[in-house]
């Protein structure tokens, strides 16, 4: 029997609560980057350690396009976009559509280890779909003021919190698996 896959958020947001900015901007990630690669090779937390586990990712539509701009950054880990449509193709899409379409694709592709990143619609839809199993969220010492949320709006989903974890640069990581 196959193992299902596990879904994983490692998310980087504004004290309130932001991922990016109104026009969907992440540069203002950029001055924390250096505090984040001292922890890169940390055994837990580290972005190293994390993306080592990873076999595929989830995105939404408009994070791909996004992701595409920088240069394809995954190298062959498999990419499942969101999208309304099943028919979206791109570089690195191993399947495209709605989230009960990306579930069955994942699942039949035997993928183990699967990133949810970007987009707070995304993360909405694949927390609705009882995706998520577990989240590390790295809450940056700034306040935006206005942006895109970590989450999209919907139903109230408990957590139980695993770790925190004060990170270079005044960055806190805080560890959380999601209750049935």
């Amino acid at each position: 029997m196959q193992t299902a896959p596990h879904f994983v958020g490692y998310i980087a947001m504004s004290l309130d609560g932001f991922i990016a900015t109104p026009d969907g901007g992440v540069e203002w990630l950029d001055q924390f980057n250096t505090a984040l690669s001292e922890c890169s090779s940390e055994d837990a937390g580290g972005y190293n350690a994390f993306i080592e586990k990873v076999d595929a990712v989830l995105m939404g539509r408009t994070t791909y396009n996004q992701v595409l701009g920088w240069g394809w950054p995954y190298g062959e880990r498999a990419g499942y976009v969101l999208s309304h449509r099943r028919d979206f193709t791109g570089d690195h899409v191993t399947a495209a559509g709605p989230i009960e379409h990306l579930r069955d694709a994942i699942q039949t592709n035997g993928h183990k280890h699967v990133w949810v990143m970007g987009g707070g619609a995304t993360q909405r839809a694949t927390l609705d779909a009882g995706m998520f199993d577990e989240l590390s969220l790295f809450v940056m010492p700034t306040l935006l003021g206005d942006g895109l949320p970590c989450f999209a709006k919907g139903t109230q989903r408990n957590l139980s919190l695993n770790n925190v974890a004060a990170k270079p640069g005044g960055i806190l990581q805080i560890d959380y698996t999601f209750k049935e």
